[in-house]
């Protein structure tokens, strides 16, 4: 098979799907510690999940998380939404290690985003939106669009209307 030159891309596609910003189910398939290319770090929690529109119920691809382990507070924030959101029974101290072994075939609502580039380009990827609300849920707990449809139908619902009474 011949290959056009003339036809090949310029630019670097696009590394999957990139999913629209909004809260997603995830269903986590895969969970593993990797190391960072920056070898001083420590290693790094990677979750693979698979993402369902709660709305549609299509399937949105595969998506990728990463959980550190970190002092900073916006990566602890995270894990703790995580751990939360999985009902996950953790007291005292733990290994992030230890994840792995609980959280595969869980599932939880995640907050996503396409990747903001400080280089102007399209993104190349979705990510976890860490600037939408708490990041992770419980499936159980209610979104922002059944929030606000509640609140649509109960002002909807007609108003009672204060009664005069009238004088014999």
């Amino acid at each position: 098979m011949a290959i056009n030159f003339n036809s090949l891309p310029t630019e670097k596609p696009a590394m999957g799907t990139i999913i629209p910003k909004g809260n997603y189910i995830a269903t986590i398939r895969k969970a593993e510690m990797r190391k960072p290319k920056d070898e001083s770090k420590p290693e790094y929690l990677n979750l693979e999940m698979d993402i369902t529109d709660p709305v549609s119920n299509m399937s949105m691809g595969k998506f990728w998380a990463i959980i550190t382990e970190s002092d900073a507070p916006l990566p602890r924030y995270q894990l703790s939404r995580f751990i939360t959101a999985l009902h996950l029974p953790i007291t005292g101290e733990f290994e992030l290690k230890d994840l792995t072994k609980m959280v595969v075939n869980k599932q939880l609502r995640v907050d996503i985003c396409p990747e903001e580039r400080k280089d102007n380009q399209p993104p190349q990827r979705s990510v976890v939106d860490i600037n939408a609300g708490q990041i992770f849920y419980p499936m159980e707990e209610p979104t922002v669009e059944a929030i606000t449809a509640t609140a649509e139908a109960a002002f909807a619902a007609p108003q009672a209307q204060p009664q005069t009474m009238s004088q014999y």
